[in-house]
């Protein structure tokens, strides 16, 4: 019997990745798996197509507006939200949503590793996830891929930005009192293998988290300390201890190019 999850997508120009990701999910036998393109030029629709699952094609509205379309149109009642980059293994649903209804959990975000790391910058992404993605019984920041109650989704405000979007859930969650947690479920993740893929997504970060305290003003303290000393110093020096000693410097890079962004949005 399918599991009562809707696995939901968002795409633009996912081809290289989709049809892997599409078939991972597949493999856990979802109730219901929906792909919310933002206005693919490659084939991305027609990779999820010729897979069979239902697909949506509402235009570029942005990360956040595009989540709010899948999980206002479901009746099942919970939602996994999926990256095309991720990469599930077959019994990850079913340990994620056991571990979400047996903790009383609205949002539980799975544990995250580099799928095969080579590269300097893929190591990086490890070590990164090892120190910020691991088991956590209540936090108050949920990521992807994770599976939320439906309801609660549902009654999200109206307004989700494009840029860290799972974050202004996660303050809408944990301002309703609602808990939040990372469960023992590993999934795998694609991550940029170059420094010029790197620190283009590092300064949208910097210029996301500008945005969201413009919105979320009382979270200014909190994310300055975040991207100021939290991620260049607190998750850069740690895994030294484990002998990876390169990772100050990834996580300079990380850092330095968040400043960066958050600055320039600033202009």
């Amino acid at each position: 019997m399918p599991l009562p999850v809707s696995v939901q997508i968002i795409t633009l120009n996912e081809a290289k990745n989709i049809g892997p990701c599409l078939e991972a999910v597949l493999a856990n036998d979802p109730e219901e798996v929906v792909v919310i393109d933002g206005g693919s030029t490659d084939d991305t629709v027609a990779i999820a197509e010729a897979l069979g699952v239902r697909v949506l094609t509402p235009g570029r509205l942005g990360r956040g507006a595009s989540r709010r379309i899948g999980y206002l149109e479901t009746t099942i009642p919970y939602i996994a939200f999926v990256d095309a980059d991720d990469r599930l293994d077959p019994t990850w649903l079913a340990e994620t949503l056991a571990e979400l209804q047996a903790g009383g959990y609205a949002a539980l975000q799975s544990s995250l590793r580099v799928i095969a790391p080579r590269t300097f910058w893929e190591k990086g992404w490890d070590q990164y996830f090892v120190e910020t993605v691991r088991p956590t019984a209540d936090t108050n920041m949920v990521g992807h891929p994770a599976v939320y109650v439906t309801t609660e989704l549902q009654a999200c405000p109206d307004e989700i930005g494009h840029e860290h979007e799972d974050t202004q859930m996660s303050v809408d969650f944990e301002r309703r009192g609602l808990r939040q947690g990372i469960g023992h479920a590993i999934s795998r993740r694609h991550v940029p293998s170059s420094a010029g893929e790197n620190f283009t997504k590092w300064r949208a970060y910097g210029k996301g988290y500008r945005e969201f305290v413009g919105t979320h003003p009382d979270r200014l303290r909190a994310i300055r300390r975040h991207i100021f000393v939290t991620i260049p110093v607190v998750r850069g020096w740690r895994p030294v201890a484990r002998g990876h000693l390169l990772q100050p410097v990834w996580a300079g890079c990380m850092g330095g190019n968040i400043i960066w962004g958050w600055f320039a949005a600033k202009r």
